[in-house]
């Protein structure tokens, strides 16, 4: 035996095998899943074994008992490598059988390549022989002790992005109880890493290394028998915070770095002398060692590259398909802003699982965001110039404030809306933007599973605030063209109504002028009474006119001779049987019946198309005026219909479908477009319909279609509705008198 070896060497090598070995025998007494558990026991026990292993080839002083205890550590590491792999890939899961179903494929391999490494470990190839004694002793690799050593390290990196990935889909309620045997179990993997890392590149390994990495592992081994004594395996299951597998980006881009850089090194390394081979093996682990904290500890590294290959090379956690239909089907931009505010919260609170949602909406292009939704304790308004509104319209990406207290340029933006992020419980903001249009501020609570915000979330939440953004934009552009059009409208009217009642006052202040001179002549109070009493009646049709735009007319139906009715309207328009200026007028009514109908507001709707007709004339033409009792499409009863045809420019098609009948809709140039819109209602109270046949350039054909049966009650009901028109006029001559 071995003599030489220092005492603390000894005992240090001793410590950690039996702290592996103790944690193999409790992990028995705290009750988990029995596979768990037995894999648990199993690659503890392995360690301890291996570590025994190592206090062998350290107490041997022959070459042949070295290189048995060589033989024996290498089959040994390939027997703890797979059942460590196994253990990562159920450790804290819920159902360890569905992971391992899950990972069956790699899992055999790993295993059918641990069994063939066993089998040859003690072959020429893979191990030539043990030289010095001790802790000087030193491990000869064959040719094939390479593949030996990239086998081992594949399956070690395997176990850094398995424990990675239990972590990322952990919840944070259960992340602080796995967190320290996740540190324990990452230092064990990373010390033996390095271990092999340095034999690949040698080609040998020195047991001094297995007596070094010996210290790391009873830190290790003792923090994580004191989490298991704090717990039972049981209380380490925790649920599966994802539905699809999802590699951390930082893992996968250390290992693919460091597989590579390994390869090159090992070719790279025998060229070269011992000088140059020790300085390049130091620049190695510098640059790598660097290389991993820059990753581990910079934010915006960290940040930067994770979005970068989660986007291009994972499962994606979303159904984009779903979720896009689901966008779609939920928003409303034609509602009011504050409706469709509201539908954003349901959407929101409903694909991230955020407990509340706040919305900031831009008044205007220069005006400040102001709160369109979300809590009263938040800000009533924020500036332009707030550090996160800059920030965001910068970037153009969500903020997760998470990441924010990890990044220096970031800490502004959180610094200065700490109100607003206290009083929602924020844990992300979007920005709304309509091109290069920062129109608002999208705020997130955090989520009801205390899960924290992902680059995947951040990305979807991105495009999604894109679309929202659009929809609230929309929404109150329509409102304030809605506004525009009715202020528009309003003045277009008002300067219609004034203009009319401008003429009336202009009549009644030449009365009241000329009165003071002549009020004692009796024929000068008969012309005056007559300019009242017609004044009197324009004001009210006026009145009418207007009032006709918001209300159904009343109709007060009687008998109306048609031949007359077709007469009187051609003689208000200003028409005449014949030619006129070139134009020529006739009127086709035949021998018709008298009809039930209100005359008034039949004649008004004849008179107003005539009126249209002539003035579409911009030359000579022709306006045939006509009336015909016919059988409706449908075969039951009769109806009256009137026809207003003309030879005049006509009205395009997009015109009759869009705005015909609308309220202020009119080709005229100083037209106000109110006529049409009344006929229309005034057809439509007797229960009839108005059709237009128009090309332009070849004239229009209105036709007016009344149920001779009448629209309801109010035109059949003639009697009492005229003898109260006889009672009103008969008042008001005898108040006259």
């Amino acid at each position: 035996m071995n003599l030489t070896s220092l005492p603390f060497e000894n005992s240090l090598v001793l410590a950690s095998a039996l702290v592996a070995a103790v944690i193999g025998l409790l992990v028995a007494l705290r009750r988990g899943h029995w596979l768990t558990t037995l894999l648990f026991s199993a690659a503890f026990l392995a360690v301890a074994s291996f570590q025994a292993g190592t206090l062998g080839i350290l107490h041997t002083d022959s070459s042949e008992t070295s290189r048995l205890w060589a033989i024996y550590l290498g089959r040994t590491s390939v027997l703890a490598s797979w059942l460590w792999l196994a253990l990562t890939v159920t450790l804290a899961r819920r159902d360890p059988w569905e992971q391992i179903k899950n990972a069956a494929a790699y899992l055999a391999l790993a295993l059918t390549g641990s069994i063939v490494l066993s089998f040859v470990a003690g072959s020429p190839q893979v191990l030539r022989g043990v030289t010095g004694h001790g802790s000087a002793s030193q491990i000869v690799l064959g040719p094939l002790g390479k593949v030996y050593l990239m086998y081992l390290i594949i399956a070690m990196l395997a176990m850094l992005m398995n424990l990675e990935y239990m972590l990322r889909n952990t919840q944070a309620s259960a992340l602080r109880r796995l967190r320290p045997m996740y540190v324990a179990l990452a230092m064990a993997i990373l010390t033996e890493l390095m271990v092999v890392s340095g034999g690949l590149v040698s080609g040998s390994i020195r047991v001094s290394w297995l007596v070094a990495s010996a210290a790391p592992l009873f830190v290790s081994g003792v923090a994580t028998a004191l989490s298991l004594a704090r717990r039972r395996l049981s209380d380490l299951t925790v649920p599966v915070a994802r539905p699809v597998i999802y590699y951390s980006s930082v893992s996968l881009t250390l290992a693919a770095a460091f597989l590579l850089g390994m390869g090159v090194l090992s070719k790279v390394l025998p060229t070269l002398n011992p000088t140059s081979r020790w300085i390049v093996t130091l620049v190695f682990y510098t640059l790598a060692g660097g290389g991993g904290l820059v990753l581990v500890l910079s934010a915006r590294a960290n940040r930067s590259i994770r979005r970068f290959i989660d986007r291009n090379f994972y499962a994606n956690r979303y159904d984009y398909r779903r979720e896009w239909e689901r966008v779609s089907t939920s928003i409303t931009p034609t509602g009011r802003v504050e409706d469709v505010g509201r539908q954003i919260d349901g959407l929101i609170r409903t694909v991230f699982e955020a407990e509340r949602v706040a919305i900031y909406l831009r008044r205007d292009p220069d005006g400040m965001f102001v709160r369109l939704h979300g809590p009263d304790a938040m800000p009533p308004s924020l500036d332009l110039a707030n550090p996160l509104a800059l920030h965001l319209e910068r970037t153009r990406e969500p903020l997760v404030f998470r990441e924010a207290a990890l990044d220096l340029d970031l800490i502004p933006a959180a610094a200065e809306n700490v109100e607003a992020i206290r009083a929602l419980n924020a844990a992300a903001c979007a920005p709304l933007m309509v091109g290069d249009l920062l129109v608002g501020l999208l705020w997130l609570s955090d989520k009801r599973t205390h899960e924290h915000y992902s680059s995947e979330d951040a990305a979807f939440l991105g495009a999604m605030a894109r679309q929202l953004a659009g929809a609230l934009w929309f929404a109150r552009v329509a409102e304030q063209l809605a506004e525009n059009r009715q202020l528009d409208s309003l003045n277009r009217l008002s300067t219609f109504v004034l203009h009319d009642i401008k003429n009336h006052v202009s009549g009644l202040s030449l009365v009241v002028e000329n009165a003071r001179r002549h009020m004692a002549n009796p024929e000068f109070q008969r012309d005056a009474l007559a300019v009242v009493e017609r004044t009197v009646r324009n004001l009210r049709e006026l009145m009418n006119q207007v009032s006709g735009m918001a209300r159904t007319p009343d109709v007060v139906a009687e008998p109306c001779d048609v031949t007359e009715l077709l007469g009187d309207a051609a003689q208000a328009a200003g028409l005449v049987t014949g030619e006129r200026d070139g134009v020529v007028f006739a009127i086709d009514s035949g021998a018709l019946e008298p009809v039930s109908g209100d005359r008034r507001l039949l004649l008004r709707v004849l008179v107003n198309l005539l009126t249209n007709a002539r003035e579409s004339l911009s030359g000579p033409g022709r306006i045939d005026l006509g009336a015909a009792i016919r059988t409706p499409a449908s075969g039951v009863g009769r109806e009256l219909e009137l026809a207003v045809r003309d030879t005049g420019r006509g009205m395009s098609d997009d015109f009759v479908r869009s705005h015909l009948f609308r309220p202020f809709a009119t080709t005229k140039p100083s037209g106000l477009g109110l006529g049409l819109a009344q006929c229309r209602s005034i057809v439509e109270a007797h229960g009839g319909t108005i059709d237009v046949v128009t090309r332009a350039g070849q004239g229009t054909t209105f036709a007016v279609r009344i149920p001779l049966g009448g629209p309801g009650a109010r035109l059949h009901d003639t009697a009492p509705a005229a003898e109260a028109a006889n009672t009103e006029r008969a008042g008001i001559r005898g108040g006259g008198a």
